[in-house]
């Protein structure tokens, strides 16, 4: 095998097209080997001896160990790539009846797919709900399956095979990735504006807190210029200039950044904070360090523990409540809805996004950005230092894809921000109609349509001092004021507390007319029932509309749910029920999450009246804090009421105990996507790319690691695949030694395999054939697929009694390995050995029944040869 560029091999010896083959193990399964002699070849201890004895699929019992009941549940949309040899498709299979609303959507390289297709026990387990797709036709098949509907529910599950995991093929890396980022893509379309449960939840729970929308701020900086800091790792390098112009900027940040900034003793105008789940406070905790000059817009789903916490000026975007007021019929003329009409109205993947929308409402005409990065550094980070990502070290398991940067040079990102990518070049275009200007200085940033590469000190900003008093004056309000939207809050809060039981109530009968309706066997009294159920939803929809908008919107996924395609295409009676059933049932669960969200808020609401009127004493205020889940807010209450920190002890002491738990949960999920194990799939797509500059990248990340031990075998074997590219195979040769002498064998095993394949690569291409067939010999002991080639090698050196001892360890595993079994038997009878060439005989039952008959009778006539041939020769 050569080093050269036309030739450089993959670390997995592959077959050509013509020798793609499903050949049958000792446990009776039909693998690829190729694929998963990792995963499913284990040595019967009769197979060699006694000819075709399977014991119960040893492949069904490694899968079911794998996934564990994974891919069963129900409202489901399973995108796998792979199928284990089809294996797991009988996996998938062994439930019966399947789950309820689910589909399977295996996705395979086109010569894999076609010959599972043409195997019967493979394509007779394939569908309505189960599908074979390739990487050409899979996305005409997931639309067929309604795979935006399954997005909708939140119910579309990516999945790898264990051969896909194991990227034995360059194939599924790039399907890996490309599926990948597509399916962000088109999930964050479909779902971008629809709300869900934890949003509305956020939003009923952030009111309390909410007075100012930004309308007042609209436009108040008219044609002026100002920074967005964002949190990639371009920060660092560009933020000793930032502070040393701070004076003449006007800057708005992302929270995350809040900890880089104090380090830096930088304080932005503006903090931005959008999503609602408790890792927005975790990694945006220094925040609440800024001073009073500093001022949080919030979105109106923003993760209440945040928004609670805040003690100085506060904006919110979008709606106050997350449903339409109707005006009251005996309501004056002045009547104003609480949901503001002009608010800031911002929606994007990321809240640089709303950074961006916000500075262009504000009237800025020149919006620069600092830390805007989207992609991977080139040392492997993805967020600026004193985020828990950098601290974590360089991102290792990522579905990668390609950009290009402001450079020209290439870079890796991931899905995620793939996606926020087109949106941002979206924005660029909208706004670019409007006369605003978008910049971003960092070279080594992903490239931008309508996003001009400019460094900072090239854009002309004022040399005097930002005047900023138009903001601060226009956010004020009297105390008066801020307690009679309170109390109307709480108005309109208990009636629509109400309502939602009025809900409650009416679908429970919802669900008694729908089970009377189709239970009863009198037409009239049936008839009767769907009149009564028509009844209840034009009292929901008349009655109580505000209130159905918002348990339906609670409820949309379960709703949604109901409607799946699985049922419609023998839709009986019997479902239609259970169709009716789970329409009412969803209202009735989301009425029920929403009474207590109301309770919890209505008593928060009473606090936040005690806090501006004073009704109560200090002591009582924090026993309510306490009490309602919100000890965050005693910051606020220390700030606002001048307290001595010492007085609000308590309540900071809960706080700190719930955030010090939500750091460990988010630096277990850093660490575990930074492992240097996870360094393999990509080093090896990129050594299959011959991509030099993306595999010194991934060096340069391994280098920064934390865990210098952990990373250095990992680092060694990447700095031989890139000798080896540089046509160096001596000091290849070296890093992989020490990869050897330093791997963990347990931990580390894929590694020492892969690393063994190259050693015999680069060993054959030095002409030591021996080391080279070693070499491989102690891979195949890590991966079984190897001993084939082995035997190969060994034949190639004429050591044929090695080649016969490897071959019979690969039949072993691989009894239905026809070519192999007639290979070895004409070693036997090279070696004269009558009683080896009987002996794959016994393995014919093996092998496909195409192959029985003829491979059958080559056997006998060697041995019939063999024996008359001894007949006649005696001596």
């Amino acid at each position: 095998m050569s080093t050269t560029n036309q030739n450089t091999p993959s670390p997995r010896f592959l077959p050509t097209e013509d020798h793609f083959e499903l050949i049958q193990t000792a446990f009776g399964d039909w693998i690829f080997p190729e694929l998963n002699a990792l995963h499913f070849a284990a040595p019967h201890p009769d197979a060699f001896q006694h000819g075709n004895q399977k014991s119960k699929s040893h492949a069904l019992n490694v899968l079911s160990g794998y996934f564990n009941g994974h891919l069963h549940a129900q409202d489901r949309l399973y995108i796998i790539i792979g199928s284990d040899s089809g294996q797991l498709i009988k996996y998938v299979q062994t439930l019966d009846p399947l789950p309820r609303g689910s589909r399977w959507l295996f996705i395979e390289p086109e010569p894999y797919a076609r010959i599972l297709q043409q195997t019967p026990a493979i394509s007779d387990l394939l569908d309505d709900y189960v599908h074979l797709a390739t990487p050409e036709t899979w996305e005409e098949t997931a639309n067929q399956l309604l795979i935006d509907d399954y997005f909708r529910i939140g119910g579309v599950i990516f999945e790898r095979s264990l051969a896909a995991f194991d990227h034995p093929t360059s194939t599924y890396l790039s399907l890996v990735d490309t599926l990948d980022a597509q399916l962000t893509q088109r999930r964050y379309a479909v779902v971008a504006n629809m709300g869900n449960e934890p949003f509305i939840a956020a939003q009923i729970a952030n009111a309390v807190n909410f007075y100012h929308d930004c309308s007042g701020i609209k436009n108040i900086f008219e044609g002026k210029k100002a920074i967005i800091l964002a949190g990639g790792p371009s920060l660092d390098s560009q933020i000793d200039w930032i502070k040393a112009h701070r004076q003449q900027l006007f800057l708005i940040a992302v929270s995350r950044i809040s900890a880089r900034l104090q380090a830096a003793s930088i304080q932005p105008d503006m903090v931005v904070t959008v999503d609602p789940f408790p890792i927005s406070l975790t990694v945006s905790r220094q925040m609440f360090d800024f001073d009073h000059r500093c001022i949080l817009v919030a979105s109106n789903h923003a993760y209440p523990g945040i928004v609670s916490r805040w003690p100085h000026r506060l904006l919110y975007t979008n709606t106050l409540l997350p449903w339409i007021e109707k005006k009251p019929e005996d309501s004056q003329d002045s009547w104003v809805p609480l949901n503001p009409t002009q608010n800031l109205n911002s929606v994007g993947p990321t809240v640089t996004h709303t950074c961006v929308v916000l500075a262009a409402y504000l009237g800025f005409k020149e919006i620069a950005f600092a830390g805007l990065d989207l992609c991977h550094s080139p040392e492997g980070l993805t967020h600026a230092s004193g985020s828990s990502e950098a601290s974590a070290g360089p991102l290792l398991d990522f579905s990668a894809i390609k950009v290009t940067t402001n450079l020209g040079h290439l870079a890796w990102t991931t899905p995620d921000y793939f996606g926020g990518i087109g949106a941002l070049e979206n924005l660029a275009r909208l706004l670019g109609s409007q006369g605003v200007k978008l910049f971003n200085p960092s070279p080594n940033a992903v490239a931008i349509k309508g996003v001009a590469f400019t460094p900072l000190e090239a854009i002309d900003w004022p040399i005097v001092p930002f005047d900023r008093s138009a903001l601060d004056t226009a956010i004020k309000s009297t105390t008066a004021e801020r307690i009679a939207h309170l109390e109307r809050l709480k108005t309109t809060y208990r009636k629509m507390a109400d309502d939602v039981r009025s809900v409650e109530q009416l679908a429970h009968l919802g669900i008694e007319a729908n089970r009377a309706f189709f239970h009863g066997v009198n037409p009239k009294r049936q008839q009767m029932h769907n009149r009564r159920m028509r009844a209840i939803d034009r009292l929901l929809r008349r009655r109580y509309p505000e209130a159905e908008s918002l348990v339906k919107a609670m409820a949309k996924r379960n709703i949604l749910a109901a409607d799946l395609p699985h049922d419609f295409f023998a839709l009986d009676a019997k479902q239609a029920e259970r169709m009716g059933f789970k329409f009412y049932a969803s209202l009735t669960t989301a009425a029920k999450t929403l009474h207590p969200i109301f309770e919890q808020t209505l008593n928060r609401l009473e606090t936040r009246v005690a806090e501006l009127d004073r009704s109560l004493i200090i002591d009582e205020i924090l026993e309510r804090y306490i009490k309602f889940d919100e000890p965050e807010r005693a910051l606020w209450l220390a700030i606002n009421w001048h307290l001595d920190p010492a007085s609000v002890l308590k309540a900071e002491k809960i706080y700190a105990q719930n955030l010090e738990k939500q750091i460990e949960d988010n630096l277990k999920a850093n660490q575990e996507k930074r492992h240097p194990k996870a360094s393999l799939r990509l080093a090896e797509m990129h050594f299959s790319q011959q991509n030099n500059a993306a595999l010194e990248a991934l060096i340069r990340a391994l280098a920064n690691h934390p865990d210098e031990e952990q990373a250095g075998p990992y680092w060694n074997y990447l700095q031989g695949l890139h000798a080896e590219l540089k046509h160096n195979p001596a000091q290849a040769m070296e890093h992989y030694e020490q990869v050897i002498t330093t791997a963990e064998p347990e931990r580390d095993a894929l590694l020492l395999e892969h690393c063994l394949l190259r050693v015999s690569s680069i060993s054959l291409l030095v002409g030591n054939h021996i080391q080279a067939n070693q070499a491989l010999g102690t891979a195949a002991q890590l991966n079984p697929n190897h001993w084939k080639i082995a035997g190969h090698l060994a034949e190639l050196r004429g050591d044929m009694p090695h080649a016969i001892e490897i071959y019979i360890k690969h039949l072993q595993l691989f009894p239905g390995d026809s070519s192999l079994i007639y290979r070895l038997a004409h070693l036997f009878k090279n070696s004269g050995s009558v009683e080896g060439i009987r002996e794959c005989l016994s393995l014919v039952d093996f092998c496909t029944p195409a192959q029985q008959e003829q491979l059958r009778e080559k056997l006998s006539s060697m041995i019939s040869e063999m024996t008359k041939s001894s007949t006649s020769n005696p001596n």
